[in-house]
């Protein structure tokens, strides 16, 4: 195996692959949200959900299979 790539497992790429996808449609929903309101109250509620769907993120970690 090339230096520069590691085996992870299959659940735990799954896992991020299910996070990535959430801050995605989130971010999707922000710019949708935002084209058509203004305003502090709708830059908050845009924050709010973008931040719910990171921080899910935070402390992830994927760790190489050791066989």
């Amino acid at each position: 195996m090339p230096v520069d790539q590691c085996i992870v497992s299959s659940a735990d790429l799954a896992r991020l692959h299910d996070l990535l996808y959430r801050v995605e449609a989130a971010v999707d929903d922000v710019r949708a949200d935002l084209a058509t309101a203004s305003g502090p109250s709708a830059y908050r509620q845009a924050y709010e959900h973008v931040m719910d769907a990171v921080d899910d993120l935070v402390g992830t970690v994927i760790e190489p299979v050791r066989g």
